[in-house]
């Protein structure tokens, strides 16, 4: 069981942590939410092409000076890749922290209701997209129990990436997508995932969805 959120457009029934219908793309802010078995997706992937679609042909060494060549090449790539990768690891260690702060300064205004501060807190490309008023119906009302009673959040997953997108509309630029657990008083624990963009080398929020247990509904 978990919250469901109705569309009022199409009638698609979504996760209750939706801010945007998946089939008509309405915005599901301000709907209330209800208790109910929240729906899944199913993914299904095309089979392979058949193996004689494909073609290969054997690597021919014809000297010794040739096969020498690619293990050396071969052994640059893999130190390359190593140390990428371990660069990309000791960078996400390090923006961890201020992207919790991020988040936490989120959720702190909107339980103080403070509407203009939490807005201030999304980047620019966001705010185009989703006006001040679309983020006051998030307190009102049933809405707020999704803030009423913040603790604390943590981080469990952060990815860093550098993303180009030719829509103006999506994160461009370093891109931070992370989830982890929001700690509520009466020992209720929520989730959130969200997506964060670097602006001017700050982080700003892009989007965020949270889910709290349906007893937190209760009254």
């Amino acid at each position: 069981m978990g919250t469901i959120v109705k569309c009022p457009q199409c009638n698609e029934i979504n996760v209750g942590s939706q801010l945007h219908c998946v089939k008509c793309q309405t915005s599901l802010i301000g709907i209330p939410r209800e208790e109910g078995e929240s729906p899944v997706s199913e993914f299904v992937s095309s089979p392979p092409p058949p193996r004689e679609n494909y073609y290969s042909k054997p690597l021919e060494f014809k000297e010794n000076k040739n096969r020498w060549t690619v293990v050396v090449v071969v052994i640059a790539v893999i130190c390359i890749c190593s140390v990428i990768c371990l660069a990309l690891a000791g960078t996400g260690m390090v923006e961890r922290a201020p992207v919790e702060s991020v988040l936490d300064a989120f959720m702190k205004e909107m339980v103080a209701k403070d509407v203009e501060g939490a807005y201030a807190l999304f980047s620019p490309r966001a705010q185009r997209q989703i006006p001040i008023d679309e983020v006051q119906k998030l307190i009102d009302g049933n809405n707020y129990i999704l803030f009423e009673g913040y603790q604390n959040l943590s981080v469990q997953s952060l990815n860093l990436a550098a993303a180009v997108n030719t829509n103006p509309d999506l994160p461009q630029g370093t891109v931070a997508n992370v989830n982890g657990f929001i700690e509520y008083s009466d020992s209720f624990t929520g989730n959130f995932t969200a997506t964060l963009e670097k602006v001017d080398g700050k982080w700003m929020i892009d989007s965020i969805n949270i889910t709290v247990p349906p007893d937190k509904f209760q009254p």
